[in-house]
């Protein structure tokens, strides 16, 4: 195991956790001979150790909960279809055909190891310590031909961690970016859980925009306070001042002030049988939750303030892709707008 143990010394000062695998190393080189059945057992768990590590590492879905769950095999093919995915220099295909060994050496420790299990005494089959060689010899090459390519990736595990308070008003934005099909179940876990790169992408590309944006908004707000309160002294009060900031809360565009925040709108009147036959069928048409909709429409037409894209987003069924989901909420935002305002007349 000389090739393993050079390359993982050779960067044991940035990966200072491999050294954990020098221990198993040793009881490999020591047992190749005397002990074939606990060395190849040894070369089994070290493949099965580092194959753990880089999908910790590279697979942000894996957690310490969850990365036991698999087998040998799928944790090996794994390990490389994400390692594939990071380098472009290994060849994936090549290494990931490696599992199938991986399956025969699992096999062979299940029938013949001397510690996971425990034997019955006398044992009855024993390995030869020219197959504890060949296996040594194979896993040595495999493993020094992997670590050289992790060993050149920038590692970056992400820090966020669904259950901190950082992230909690995140969560709370994600749930009601939609409305979710399955009732018990929150959309922002599932989403942790499943695919963690669409979950954080989301944070980075679009909630904490809005906080920038809510800040700079504010910001903009309290100059033009200021600049009342500078003018007109004795018309502006504090508690006034507050209750536009609060009221303010926006990720969008700032709210209009309401001359007239009176509802005189009638829904019942309103709602012919024609128009909620419109309604249902723009719904169908651009893939609508109904009901939503039509709420989304009768807060329009009783306060006549433009709903926003959140807004929007929480009414569609299926959300457009990310890349072209800003402009896609803009233009459905207009048409709903439109077809709002078609209604009215």
């Amino acid at each position: 195991m000389n090739k393993t143990l050079s390359i993982i010394s050779a960067n044991i000062l940035k990966h200072s956790h491999f050294e954990e695998y020098f221990k198993i190393i040793e009881l490999i080189k020591s047992n190749e001979n005397i002990n074939p059945d606990i060395c190849i057992e040894s070369c089994k768990a070290l493949v099965e150790g580092i194959s753990k590590t880089i999908l910790f590492d590279l697979d942000n879905t894996k957690t310490k909960d969850n990365i036991d769950k698999d087998d040998l095999p799928k944790l090996f093919k794994d390990a490389m279809r994400v390692l594939s995915d990071n380098c472009e220099d290994i060849e994936g295909d090549f290494a990931s055909r490696f599992s199938a060994i991986m399956q025969v050496i699992g096999e062979i420790r299940n029938k013949r190891g001397d510690i996971s299990h425990g034997r019955m005494a006398p044992k009855f089959i024993f390995s030869s310590s020219k197959l504890s060689s060949t296996i040594v010899n194979m896993t040595d090459t495999m493993m020094e031909y992997i670590l050289e390519h992790y060993f050149s990736i920038e590692i970056s595990k992400s820090t966020l961690v669904y259950e901190s308070d950082k992230l909690k008003e995140y969560n709370e934005w994600l749930d009601n970016s939609l409305i979710f099909p399955i009732k018990k179940a929150k959309y922002s876990k599932l989403l942790f859980e499943n695919d963690y790169n669409e979950y954080e992408t989301r944070y980075k590309d679009e909630f904490i925009g809005i906080i920038e944006l809510d800040s700079e908004l504010r910001d903009g707000i309290f100059q033009i306070i200021e600049a009342l309160r500078g003018q007109f002294a004795n018309e502006v009060k504090t508690e006034d001042i507050q209750t536009i900031i609060e009221f303010e809360k926006i990720s969008d565009v700032v709210i209009p002030y309401q001359e007239n925040l009176v509802n005189t709108f009638d829904e019942e009147a309103f709602w012919t049988v024609e128009k909620s036959e419109l309604l249902e069928n723009f719904a169908n048409q651009n893939d609508f939750h109904l009901e939503a909709l039509k709420n989304l429409i009768n807060d329009y037409l009783a306060f006549e303030v433009e709903p926003l894209r959140d807004d929007i987003r929480r009414i569609m069924i299926n959300l457009p892709p990310l890349i072209d989901r800003k402009n896609a909420l803009i233009l459905m935002l207009a048409t709903v707008v439109d077809f709002a305002e078609a209604l009215k007349k």
